[in-house]
């Protein structure tokens, strides 16, 4: 699949007034990101992402791209034309199954509930929120992109609460099949094919109330997330409370935030005393740096932060930072396909647990377990591992979440169930439903 050059009714307009002056306008009061995603859900693929700690929301793309392409979008050069990189930055989603295009491997398992591998939308106006709530509009040019998102900004008004509709919840791995889909990792494990492999269940339940009410509710029972994301696409919408940053950079230096171990809130230190996930912690944290190792200097990676805390309001991690210092000539998209897919959400060594992976869950991961990009005209960069996730398709009546958790040697069959159901706890709080 290549570029989608639909032509869209504000193309023209766009063009004739490209040659005018950047915009930069402060707005009024304090910016609601729900309402105000609220006030553009109508328009043309509206997106909220994280990009280095902000909030940035759009409509309204110039361009989208899809499919392995992708990769060749993020490589173009950009000319910074506004204070704000995110204006005419690249946003979208990095679907798990685009590792087919990174790695040789076999094809995903069917039935993917889920949007294209790689779609990635160029978006020439955008609003900036801070953490407090200060929001400004940034765009490469007047026009009717920046009205848009003016108009959304001066309408935006508190949204109505959907109750959760009480849905029984499917898993493509019910019961016992979770504990056999572990043994046979564990098998493989056992046979030295592979040392850690991420193993995941997708769950289904009924939602009838649209992707924005989805997404209050999922982010309302996960609690603060640090990558929160919101993609609408024609065919649905990826809705995401990760609290696991896959990659960031600043041109210069990238940094990766592996989360690995997981206990119920307030577990961290028996975490840290945990010989299983220690080691679970360690073997992804060395992957990374072997990722990472791909364009950085020589000597150029190190691990400033090791198994620190991480907690969220239903379960308690631990989260490393690696970092690199880039090569020369290293950009966005060289620094997101060395890490791409996270080692976190696959396994080590990384192309036989993705191999592994294809073998033994039953479906495919859609938008889950991928990533959601944020590229700026100045070549920074923020991405997310597509964790705590969920996919709206329009017009089914369903919603789906992805949930599961890293396999190795010791794992206990029925404890892993129960950590894949733990961290299912915001989707089941979201539509109402307890785990079985």
């Amino acid at each position: 699949m290549g570029h989608d050059t639909t032509a869209r009714a504000h193309t023209g307009r766009a063009i004739l007034t490209q040659r005018t002056s950047p915009v930069v306008r402060g707005l009024p009061g304090r910016i609601h990101t729900d309402h105000l995603l609220g006030a553009i859900a109508g328009l043309d693929r509206p997106v909220l992402v994280r990009h280095h700690g902000r909030t940035i929301i759009a409509a309204m793309p110039d361009e989208v791209v899809t499919g392995a392409s992708v990769w060749d979008a993020l490589r173009r050069p950009s000319a910074r034309v506004s204070a704000e990189p995110m204006a005419g930055g690249w946003m979208g989603l990095l679907a798990d199954r685009l590792a087919g295009t990174v790695e040789l491997l076999p094809g995903s398992p069917p039935d993917e509930a889920g949007p294209p591998s790689g779609v990635i939308a160029r978006y020439p106006a955008v609003i900036v929120v801070d953490d407090d709530g200060t929001g400004t509009l940034a765009a490469e040019r007047e026009g009717p992109e920046a009205d848009a998102l003016l108009h959304a900004a001066a309408h935006a008004v508190p949204l109505p609460h959907v109750p959760p509709p009480g849905s029984d919840v499917l898993s493509s791995l019910p019961g016992d099949l979770y504990l056999a889909a572990v043994d046979r990792a564990r098998d493989l494990i056992r046979a030295g094919d592979v040392y850690q492999v991420n193993l995941v269940q997708r769950l289904e339940a009924a939602w009838a109330g649209g992707p924005l009410a989805l997404a209050r509710a999922l982010w309302a029972a996960a609690g603060p997330a640090s990558h929160r994301a919101y993609l609408g696409m024609p065919e649905g919408t990826v809705v995401s409370a990760s609290p696991e940053r896959l990659v960031a950079s600043d041109g210069r230096i990238a940094w990766s935030e592996p989360i690995k171990g997981t206990a119920p809130p307030g577990g961290h230190a028996a975490l840290r005393q945990s010989v299983k996930d220690r080691a679970e912690h360690v073997m992804i944290v060395d992957l990374v740096r072997n990722d990472l190792g791909r364009v950085a200097r020589p000597g150029g990676v190190s691990v400033p932060l090791l198994m620190g805390p991480l907690s969220t309001a239903y379960a308690d991690h631990m989260v490393s930072r690696i970092a690199a210092e880039l090569r020369d000539g290293v950009g966005p998209a060289e620094v997101l396909r060395a890490v791409f897919p996270g080692g976190s959400v696959t396994g080590a060594p990384k192309i036989r647990a993705l191999e592994v992976i294809r073998e033994i869950e039953p479906v495919g991961r859609g938008p889950a377990f991928g990533s959601v990009v944020a590229v700026g005209t100045d070549g920074s960069m923020d991405s997310s591992v597509t964790i705590r996730t969920a996919w709206v398709p329009h017009e089914a009546g369903r919603a789906h979440y992805w949930s599961g958790g890293a396999i190795v040697w010791d794992s206990d069959p029925v404890d892993e169930r129960d950590e894949a159901w733990r961290k299912a706890a915001p989707f089941l709080a979201a539509v109402g439903a307890t785990a079985p």
